[in-house]
């Protein structure tokens, strides 16, 4: 395990993740309001703790294949959660696109609308061009439906360079077939504060990864449909109604195979 710097903010801690911080993790994994805007399948508890096993073993190792990677965020004080809980994670991955390191951040919804992602973006953004030679930052969001990433990012002083398609982003078949059993699941049973926005989201998101031709899209169409069906949040609503909003996002998305791409150079930077 290489030595990984330990920074703070006022609110929140960041260092290394252990095996101890898989059962936390996992049960962010587990929300799928988190889930929906990465590429993770935490439809039962055991694809919710292999998820974070694996996920704590790739943020660890980055940090000696690259010299950065991804801290565990845990709360400071009181005030957010108990003292040293882990709320999320905020960091540094290889580019997906580009030449400088992409930002990654997640965090238990509890802990959303206090500002804290910027928070813990912006001291690693800091942390980030103090330490390395790198000439700007990434993010690679799903923007049509993580508009509050998009937000962020350009609170963080980003700004849209284009897009990157999913075959690019997403080029392991076996992870993307996952995934998009994964929104087929989260529209017929995953918990959501907008049944409405999932409607939309679930298969707009499937879309785009039946572009990849994994499966007949006609058959992940229809799989949205019956799991739109399945759902009580839906039972007022008239079939051929459902299953045109359903087929409509589905489409959309296999139509915008892509994610956007912000970056933010180091000379544009404005130190938090």
């Amino acid at each position: 395990m290489p030595a990984v710097p330990a920074i703070a903010t006022d609110r929140l801690t960041f260092d290394a993740f252990s095996d101890a911080d898989i059962a936390a993790l996992a049960g962010i994994l587990a929300e799928p309001e988190v889930t929906k805007a990465i590429t993770a399948n935490g439809s039962t508890p055991e694809r919710c703790r292999a998820s974070a096993a694996h996920r704590i073993g790739w943020h660890n190792a980055s940090w000696a294949d690259l010299g950065y990677g991804v801290w565990a965020l845990r709360a400071a004080n009181d005030g957010v959660r108990p003292r040293g809980a882990l709320i999320g994670w905020c960091g540094f991955a290889a580019p997906d696109i580009g030449d400088d390191p992409e930002i990654l951040y997640g965090l238990a919804p509890e802990c959303w609308g206090r500002g804290l992602a910027q928070e813990a973006a912006r001291a690693a953004i800091d942390w980030l061009f103090a330490a390395a030679p790198c000439g700007g930052v990434s993010a690679v969001i799903f923007g049509r439906i993580n508009p509050a990433s998009a937000a962020i990012a350009g609170k963080l002083g980003m700004t849209k360079r284009g897009t990157m398609a999913m075959a690019d982003f997403l080029p392991d078949a076996a992870l993307a077939r996952d995934v998009l059993d994964y929104e087929i699941w989260r529209l017929g049973h995953g918990r959501t504060r907008d049944a409405q926005a999932l409607l939309f989201e679930a298969p707009y998101k499937g879309g785009q990864i039946a572009s990849l031709k994994l499966t007949d899209p006609e058959d992940a169409e229809r799989a949205f449909c019956d799991a739109a069906a399945g759902r009580a949040d839906y039972a007022s609503v008239a079939r051929s109604d459902l299953e045109r909003r359903v087929c409509d996002a589905f489409r959309l998305g296999l139509g915008e195979p892509r994610l956007d791409w912000f970056h933010v150079a180091r000379g544009n930077w404005r130190r938090g």
